[in-house]
């Protein structure tokens, strides 16, 4: 008896089901959907680069170049400042020399 009522109770739910139907708007939303201008070659385009891979490897590749640039700017750097440093110090020795040479002339006249 008690599966009776059990089978029965699922026959009786069944009694208030309704046929499926779409919400409301949705014939509208369609229309405007199919009617919809298409994307131009800038939007689509902005939509490409807006993706997260995309972005994502567009950022690595700015810091490799970066980093790349970085190195390649300090090899150069360090044998054009090598060249300077032993400039420099040629400078330095000349203008000591002639520094304490002009020392050495001032105190001479001034006996």
């Amino acid at each position: 008896m008690e599966q009776h009522n059990k089978i029965e109770n699922i026959l009786n739910s069944l009694d208030g089901i309704k046929k499926a139907s779409p919400g409301d708007f949705f014939f509208t939303r369609v229309q405007a959907r199919l009617q919809k201008e298409e994307i131009s070659f800038w939007g689509r385009i902005a939509a490409f680069i807006t993706k997260p891979r995309v972005a994502m490897a567009m950022l690595a590749l700015t810091c490799l170049l970066n980093a790349a640039a970085l190195f390649y700017q300090r090899g150069s750097a360090s044998a054009s400042s090598i060249a300077d440093q032993l400039e420099q110090s040629g400078n330095d020795d000349y203008n000591t020399t002639l520094a304490t040479n002009t020392y050495y002339d001032e105190n001479s006249e001034a006996r």
